[in-house]
C-alpha cells in the first residue's frame, strides 16, 4: 500500500531517545544494586523497541501473522506501556493513606504505588497496612526501617506482577495484602 503523503515531513514526530530521557532513571550504587537484574532486562527492552521502531522489514507477530498499521500502532504502546511500569519500579513513589475501622474508629496507616493498566492510565494497584497510627508513629513519623521494608516488599510486588504479566507462565497467589505474588516452591 502506498500513501499519499511524504510521512518524513509529517508531524507530529514520536523521538524515542526524547521519549526515554525524559523519565530515564536515574539512581545511586546501592539503588542500582537493588533492581540490577530489572535494570538489565530494561536494557534489553529498550533496545528491542529502538530495533522495532527502526525496522524497515515486514513486522510479523510471535506467532508469524504479518501486522497491519493498526497493529503495529497497538505494538508501539504496548512497548511504551511496559518501559513505564518498568519506570515506576525504578522511581518508586509510596503514597501514605489512612483507612479507618468503623466500628473502632481506629486510623491505619497504608502505603500504596500505582501500576499502569492496559490502556496506559494510572491506578492505585500496590498496598502495605502498616498497623494502627498510634503504635506505628515515632514522633510523628513513620520509621526509616519500616519505610525501607516496604518499599522492599512493594518493589517485589511490582517485579513479581511485571514478570507474570510479561515474563512468565509461573504460579501465581495472593499475599495477605491481596496484592498477587509469583508463588515459589
Amino acid at each position: 500500500m502506498k500513501i499519499e503523503f511524504n510521512l518524513k515531513q509529517s508531524t507530529p514526530k514520536f523521538n524515542l531517545d526524547i521519549w526515554l530521557s525524559d523519565k530515564e532513571p536515574v539512581m545511586n550504587k546501592f539503588q542500582l544494586k537493588k533492581v540490577e537484574k530489572i535494570y538489565q532486562h530494561y536494557l534489553e527492552l529498550k533496545d528491542d523497541f529502538r530495533e522495532f521502531l527502526n525496522s524497515t522489514d515486514n513486522i510479523v507477530d510471535s506467532e508469524g501473522t504479518t501486522l497491519s498499521a493498526i497493529d503495529i500502532y497497538n505494538a508501539i504502546e504496548y512497548y511504551k506501556i511496559r518501559i513505564e511500569k518498568l519506570w515506576l519500579i525504578f522511581n518508586l513513589k509510596l503514597y501514605k493513606t489512612y483507612n479507618v475501622n468503623k466500628d473502632t474508629q481506629i486510623r491505619y496507616i497504608v502505603m500504596r504505588a500505582f501500576w499502569i493498566d492496559d490502556k496506559g492510565k494510572p491506578f492505585r494497584k500496590f498496598s502495605k497496612n502498616l498497623g494502627a497510627e498510634n503504635k506505628v508513629l515515632v514522633r510523628g513519623k513513620i520509621p526509616t526501617g519500616d519505610l525501607d521494608a516496604v518499599e522492599d516488599y512493594i518493589l517485589t510486588l511490582m517485579w513479581d506482577l511485571y514478570y507474570f504479566e510479561y515474563i512468565s507462565d509461573d504460579e501465581v497467589g495472593y499475599d495477605e495484602e491481596g496484592n498477587i505474588v509469583i508463588l515459589t516452591d
